[in-house]
Formats: C-alpha cells, sequence, structure tokens
C-alpha cells in the first residue's frame, strides 16, 4: 500500500510538473482529493489526483467517488472538484453507491464521518486517539467532515486531566 502511495504521489507530481511546463495558453487544471485506503477504512489528505482539460470548474460541488483502474491497481477518491473528470474516471454519486463490493460506499462512509487515515496505517494525519465522543478527559473529539475535506488533523488539542 505504501508504494502504491508514493507511486501515486510521484505520478501526481509529475503531472502537475508537465502541466506546469506546458505552454501559458494550456487550457488546463488540477483535479483533486482525497484517496481511499479500502483497508483501513480511511481517508488520505486532500491532494493533486489529475490535471484535467479545460477550464477550472470549481472545487465546490457535492462530493463524487471517483474510480480508476483495476483490481489490485484500482485507486479510490472521494472529490468536490466540479466535473467533467477525464475519461479514465468512473464516477459515482452517493446515490449510486451500492452494494458490497462498490469501493464508493466505504469511500463515502468515510468521508461522511470524516475518518482520516493516521501515520499508523501509512496515512499522513495525526493518530487517532482514545475515546471519541469528546467528553472530558477522555482525550477524544472527533473529526468533523469538513476536517476531513480540508485535511485537516482529528484534534485540534487534547482535553486537560482533571484534578
Amino acid at each position: 500500500m505504501k508504494r502504491r502511495r508514493i507511486a501515486l504521489l510521484a505520478g501526481a507530481a509529475a503531472i502537475v510538473a508537465a502541466a506546469a511546463a506546458a505552454c501559458d495558453s494550456a487550457n488546463v487544471h488540477i483535479l483533486s482529493g482525497q484517496l481511499y485506503d479500502t483497508q483501513n477504512d480511511c481517508l488520505g489528505a486532500v491532494s493533486a489526483i489529475d490535471v484535467v482539460n479545460g477550464s477550472d470548474t470549481g472545487d465546490n460541488c457535492a462530493p463524487e467517488c471517483l474510480v480508476t483502474g483495476v483490481a489490485d491497481a484500482e485507486s479510490v477518491y472521494v472529490t468536490t472538484t466540479c466535473p467533467p473528470y477525464a475519461a479514465d474516471y468512473a464516477a459515482e454519486t452517493p446515490a449510486m453507491a451500492h452494494g458490497a463490493a462498490d469501493p464508493c460506499v466505504g469511500a463515502f462512509a468515510a468521508y461522511d464521518a470524516g475518518t482520516l487515515c493516521s501515520a499508523l496505517d501509512g496515512g499522513d494525519a495525526a493518530p487517532p486517539e482514545a475515546g471519541g465522543d469528546g467528553a472530558p478527559g477522555d482525550g477524544g473529539g472527533d473529526a468533523s467532515p469538513a476536517d476531513a475535506r480540508a485535511g485537516g488533523s482529528a484534534d485540534a488539542a487534547v482535553d486537560a486531566p482533571a484534578d
């Protein structure tokens, strides 16, 4: 999983570099999203996925699940970049996602719950803390979906022990 993530990040960096080196009149924009880790049911931080032909469509649309590749080489992302997307992505809305075999079901669940991957499972978010309901003294606190979409950490501060 870690090799695949490194390869994806290197590929995204190469795509961004190629777009920057292209002619100034190039009409392209960055497709960004969060990689879904199917083994750990969590999302990575928002990052560049691809460079898409056409003018910028905005990054404020309803979330969509993008799937590219097949079998072991399949990658699943959640994006709020507005369509259209490149032809090599299968796009699903939450209403279209169904069935245990559909990776978008888990991706949308992780997105809605704000579940970010931790450094412990190969992600780059802060490790999760015990608890989770935010009650005093439990060290918890849940990440909101807005935090996950912004690539934020699960908690801004840890509760101080009660005296």
